[in-house]
Parts: structure tokens; sequence; C-alpha cells
């Protein structure tokens, strides 16, 4: 019990920032005796620290602020991305500290070698490092995950396959905890913590670019269902007469929304009209925004597919939110269809336009979801010792 209310509290000043003993005490409805007795410990242990008094309208004596002291740890947040990796070191009010960021490469073995460059790298950019204050390691990846095992599974788009990520750590953190998680999820998780989702315990989570992926929380928490296959939408058939995707089947959701497919049908669609033919996907972005007629039956079937993934999955699980990361944010015109669209669609409860929003942490949501998802683990008293 000491230990879950220990936990309570951390996460309380890490996600609140700053709060009173009063307030804490409220808030977990724990007693005044028990909230100051826990917090005189971590005060002990160098975990929080009083901040001065808290500004106060009335007489008497003013309460004492308190807030977890960010220099009493590290968490390494890892995301390895579609396109990116990216590794950063963070504080424990969740503050980088020292990143970086490299194209990813694929496969186990190529892979393993970037991340422990990556390791190297952020750990030299931290002055005066003392290794035994890191804390824990969060891992973000697409793909398909065993957490008990720290593995992944399979991951087409990166060719990992059995990638035991325990193994490629402990060479540097051989008694450093690890969380590892969907990428999507931890982005979704980041979002409903502190971004777009704050204070709503319900969200679809989307992100469309290269890939397509996503994330569901339910009453607060992550669920990734059955072995963490939920959200994995990508190669839902929706068209048995379109391309071929990357996975070997027809017509994938991925071969509809995401960029390289649509870059690709827009090049042919120039070809074919004896237009310049556009090279990047930007610039097709830019074209539509200008009102292209010859672009609009490629975004229409974008726009139809898109409303029938998002209303499909509304009608499912009711979220409070649908919060959206990907080009789509990069494209007034579309995202105002797409909130028409949801708008007319016939949902048991109306779908009003406030519901539709664009992630907060762009593409560095799993990054952050899962070293917050970290600090969440370390608070854990016993990880505290």
């Amino acid at each position: 019990m000491k230990e879950m209310n220990t936990a309570m509290i951390m996460n309380l000043l890490h996600k609140e920032g700053r709060l009173t003993r009063k307030e804490l005490s409220v808030i977990t409805q724990l007693s005044a005796t028990t909230v100051s007795v826990l917090i005189e410990e971590l005060i002990t242990k160098n975990y929080v620290e009083e901040i001065g008094e808290q500004i106060s309208s009335g007489a008497g004596r003013k309460a004492i602020s308190l807030q977890i002291n960010k220099d009493s740890g590290y968490v390494i947040g890892i995301s390895l991305g579609n396109n990116f990796l990216i590794c950063a070191f963070m504080n424990l009010h969740g503050e980088c500290i020292s990143e970086y960021q490299t194209k990813i490469a694929t496969g186990n073995d190529s892979l393993g070698e970037q991340i422990n460059a990556a390791l190297i790298s952020c750990m030299n950019q931290v002055e005066g490092l003392n290794m035994k204050l890191i804390k824990g390691i969060g891992i973000s990846t697409p793909g398909i995950i065993d957490e008990l095992e720290e593995t992944v599974v399979y991951s087409s788009f990166l060719k990992l396959s059995h990638f035991n990520l325990r193994k490629q750590l402990e060479v540097f953190f051989p008694q450093v905890p690890i969380k590892i998680v969907n990428d999507s999820n931890a982005a979704a998780f980041a979002e409903h913590y502190s971004g777009a989702g704050k204070d709503k315990n319900s969200l679809l989570y989307m992100t469309i670019n290269e890939g397509i992926g996503a994330g569901i929380i339910l009453n607060s928490h992550i669920h990734s269902g059955y072995k963490g296959g939920a959200g994995e939408i990508g190669h839902l058939p929706v068209d048995p007469d379109g391309e071929i995707c990357n996975c070997g089947e027809r017509g994938c959701v991925e071969t509809i929304l995401t960029s390289p497919f649509i870059l690709k049908k827009c090049q042919q669609r120039s070809a074919e009209l004896g237009r310049a033919i556009p090279q990047t996907f930007e610039e097709i972005i830019a074209l539509y925004e200008a009102d292209e007629d010859w672009l609009e039956p490629i975004f229409n079937q974008v726009l139809s597919t898109t409303t029938l993934l998002i209303t499909s999955t509304v009608n499912f699980i009711s979220p409070e939110a649908v919060i959206i990361e990907g080009w789509m944010n990069r494209s007034a015109k579309f995202s105002e269809k797409l909130r028409v669209a949801l708008e007319k669609f016939p949902f048991p409860f109306e779908f009003t336009r406030d519901r539709l929003l664009p992630a907060s942490y762009g593409e560095k949501g799993a990054l952050y979801g899962a070293a917050t998802l970290m600090l969440h683990r370390i608070f854990r008293a016993s990880i505290l010792e």
C-alpha cells in the first residue's frame, strides 16, 4: 500500500508540476498525516523538494509548494520510427537534456549497432553524467511486441524479427529497467497525458505518414488488445482492385492513405495529363491546397477511406477525441473536409468538430510517450530505492 501511495504522489507531482501537501491529500484522499510522512521520506531521498510558499490571498501561514527534484535521476527515451531513430536523455520532469537523431537502419544487426551509437552520442552530450542516476529506459517501436520478453516480435517496416531489446541494451545498462511499447500506443499516451487529449479518459490516436497506425486509450489506460494487436489498422483491406501493398496483399488502407502511395498515384496521373511531374509529397499538398482539379479524385478516395476508418472505430469504442498525427495536419483543406464528413455522419451521438484534434507532439509523440511511461514505472517506490 505504501508503494502504491508513493507512486500516486510522484505521478501527481509529475503531471501537475507543483502541489502542496494539502492539495495532495485532497486529490489522493489520503490523510494529511500519511501524505506528510511519505513526502518527508521522498525529500530525504532527494526525489521531492520544497520550492517556496504558494501565493495566497488569505491570511495565515502559506502552504509550501512541492515538486519533483528534476536532477535526481535520468530517463532515456528511444523512438524507433519509420524514418528516424531518436534517442534522448531526460530529467525527472521529462525535460530533454540531450538528443540524437538519425535516419533509421533496418534489420536486427544494423539497428542494434545504430542504437548503441545513439546511446553513446547522447551520453557524451551530458556533462558529468552519473550512470547510477539512469533510472530507466522507455522504447517505442512499430510492429508487434512482447513487453514481458522486451522483444520486437515482428516489424515489417523495420525488417525486425524477434529483436530482443533487453539483450541489446544490457551491454550499457545491465540493471536498468526497460519499458517497451508500440509506437502508436506510446504517442497516444503522450497526447492523453500532457498533449491534445489531456484529461480525456478515452481517445483514438491515428498516425498517417509513410505508414499508418493507431493507438487507443480507454479509461485512461492504453488498450493494446490481445498480444498487442490493437491498432494495427494499416493492412485492413478496403479496395479489392487496388494496388499491391508492401505486405503483398492488394488494396490495404496503406495503399490509399500513406504519403508514398499518394505521391505515386499523383505522379502517374500527372504523367497521363502531360503535366510537370511533382517530385515530393509537399508539392502535392501545395497543389491540392491550390485547388488543382486533377487531384480531387485521388484525395476524395483518401477522404472517404479516412472517414470510414474513423467512423467505424468511433462507433466501436466511442472515444472523447480523435487525434491525428501526420500529413493531414499540413493540409487545412483536407482537415476541414474531414471535419465536415464526420459532422455529417449519422453517429448515435453528434460528432462535434472539436473532437477531431491535431497531435501536440508531432513525430516525437512516441518518444515522449515511451519516456513518460517509463517515468511512471520509476515512480514506484521499489525503483526509487
